[in-house]
């Protein structure tokens, strides 16, 4: 007596060996688009072209943010701040001047060795990004420095007397408050530099890229 699903009465399924090897040729197209022969990510579109184009457009977008906002960008000037702070506690032992100059020093020289390390490890990208970051810190110390005898931003912690302004204090010590606008100013023009080298370096490695 027959049965209904009888394995012996149907005919074996064999698989689609050209559809799966289709499919196959294609994710291999797709890798070494992105990413060159065997999924490289030294060669093809992302090397040669998308990640400059990204860190071009970060070198752009802080300049113009930081630029355009006294120095203040959502977010990243309030990451600048909490350094800014804890170069405020790791000099606490030190002479006065310094502990106030270390804020300023500090939300600097973490983005500056930032830098540093990632151009170690031969991250390109995020060695831009970097310096971008310490671009936009520099402006950003500019502002606090032109405040110095204006004493109008809002500061952390501060009673409404001004004491607490680290630039006030540093260059009153010095006996600088007369050059408060060349320094700031002076500051500026650092950040604007770095900005240049940081969008340098991105159109260096776009054009490199595509003649290799």
């Amino acid at each position: 007596m027959d049965t209904i699903g009888d394995s012996s009465e149907r005919p074996a399924r064999r698989p689609d060996l050209d559809a799966w090897a289709d499919a196959l040729r294609a994710a291999e197209g797709r890798r070494t688009l992105l990413g060159g022969a065997g999924g490289d990510r030294s060669t093809g579109l992302w090397a040669t072209t998308i990640q400059w184009l990204v860190a071009a457009a970060v070198v752009v977008a802080l300049a113009w943010l930081t630029f355009t906002r006294d120095g203040w960008i959502p977010i990243l000037s309030g990451a600048d701040l909490g350094v800014h702070e804890f170069g405020h506690l790791v000099f606490f032992w030190s002479p006065q001047i310094w502990e106030q100059f270390a804020g300023s020093f500090m939300q600097v020289a973490l983005p500056l060795c930032a830098a540093a390390y990632f151009l170690r490890r031969h991250d390109r990208l995020a060695t831009i990004v970097a310096l971008a970051w310490a671009a936009e810190s520099l402006n950003n110390v500019s502002v606090y420095v032109y405040d110095a005898t204006r004493m109008v931003l809002p500061l952390f912690n501060d009673d409404g007397s001004g004491s607490g302004h680290d630039w006030h204090n540093i260059l009153g010590e010095l006996g600088l408050l007369g050059w408060t606008d060349p320094i700031a100013y002076l500051v500026r023009g650092l950040s604007v530099a770095l900005f240049l080298v940081a969008l340098a370096l991105a159109v260096r490695g776009f054009v490199s890229a595509r003649r290799d």
